[in-house]
Parts: structure tokens; C-alpha cells; sequence
């Protein structure tokens, strides 16, 4: 009786060791399944974020604001730096493309830090961003020079390399001057031109 009392004992405890091990392993994948959800809550949440905000920078870069400032940095940049087909350095920057400059520099930041996407920004405002980097880009290096700050618009700068690195077909090639001209034309009449649903 004591070895039949012993072994039922012993099952018991085997038994409840399997049971312990058990739970254990269902407690572990339910942790699992947790945070690989939690996980992908955290991801939707971002994306989520992300496209909120580039809502609102395509909002404010078509507000009429922004886009009065675009008008006339365009209209500028058309007098100043082009000429006989060829880009020239303009003598200096329009007082209205700092608003412009100021819009990629915070786009720049929020790439830098992680807010945005690189390829998010770059689909969304590349052609611009690039353009207007390349005509504005002389007046920031001299005010860089004269007034010893190399910060002045460095996250705009760090856009704009972004932006060509991501583009497969410009690359780090400067737009050539009948593009940056096209850019500046279409930025020119930006909020300007008719509706199509007028004509």
C-alpha cells in the first residue's frame, strides 16, 4: 500500500509539475502575443502621427500665406537667376523665401528626428525643396560666412541631400537650370491660376 500510496504521490507531483510548465508556457506566449500587439498598436499610432502631420505641412504649404510667399520668392528668383538659359547666384534672397526656407528647415528637423519620414517628405515636397535649396542655397552660405553661424538653415541643407539621395532619377546632380526655371514659373502663379473648374 505504501508503494501504491508513493506512486500516486509521485504521479501527483509530476502531474503538477506538467501543469506548472504548462501554465508557465501559455503565460509566456500570452506576454508574446501582448506585445507583439502593443507593438503594432505603437506602429499604427505612428503612422498615424506621421500622416496627421504631413496633412498639416501640405495644408500650410498650400495656405495662402505660404503660398503668397512662394509667388514671390518664384517671381524673384525668375528676375534674378536666370539668365541666357543658365542659373546665376542671385545678389541676395527675397525677404519672403525666409518663410519658404523656414518651412523646409522644420520639415528638415522632424526628418532628422524621426517625426516624419524621410520618403514621406520627399514624395510630398522633393522638386520644391530641391529647387528652391539650389537657388537659395547662395544667399545661406554668404549669410553662414558673414554672420559666422554654419546652423543657419543646416536642416534644410540636410533635407534637400536627403530629398536627391532619395530621388533615383536626379541623384545629387543639381536640378538643371530649365527645371529650376519650370519649378519657378509653375511657383509663380502658385494659387494664382484659374480653377479648371471655371473654364
Amino acid at each position: 500500500m505504501d508503494k501504491l500510496l508513493t506512486l500516486v504521490i509521485a504521479l501527483g507531483g509530476i502531474a503538477t509539475g506538467v501543469g506548472a510548465i504548462w501554465t508557465a508556457m501559455l503565460a509566456r506566449r500570452q506576454v508574446q502575443v501582448t506585445e507583439r500587439s502593443l507593438a503594432e498598436q505603437n506602429e499604427r499610432a505612428r503612422l498615424t502621427l506621421e500622416y496627421d502631420l504631413l496633412t498639416r505641412m501640405r495644408e500650410r504649404f498650400e495656405s495662402p500665406q505660404l503660398r503668397s510667399s512662394r509667388r514671390a520668392t518664384a517671381k524673384f528668383f525668375l528676375e534674378n537667376a536666370f539668365v541666357d538659359g543658365e542659373v546665376v547666384e542671385a545678389p541676395t534672397m527675397a525677404n519672403a523665401a525666409v518663410e519658404v526656407c523656414n518651412f523646409f528647415e522644420e520639415a528638415g528637423e522632424m526628418v532628422r528626428l524621426g517625426i516624419l519620414g524621410a520618403e514621406s517628405v520627399t514624395s510630398r515636397f522633393s522638386v520644391h525643396g530641391q529647387a528652391y535649396w539650389t537657388l537659395c542655397r547662395p544667399a545661406i552660405e554668404k549669410f553662414r560666412e558673414e554672420w559666422e553661424l554654419s546652423a543657419i538653415y543646416e536642416e534644410f541643407e540636410y533635407l534637400s541631400r536627403l530629398m536627391a539621395d532619395l530621388d533615383p532619377e536626379q541623384g545629387t546632380a543639381p536640378r538643371r537650370p530649365e527645371v529650376l526655371r519650370q519649378v519657378m514659373e509653375w511657383e509663380s502663379v502658385v494659387g494664382e491660376e484659374p480653377s479648371p473648374m471655371t473654364e
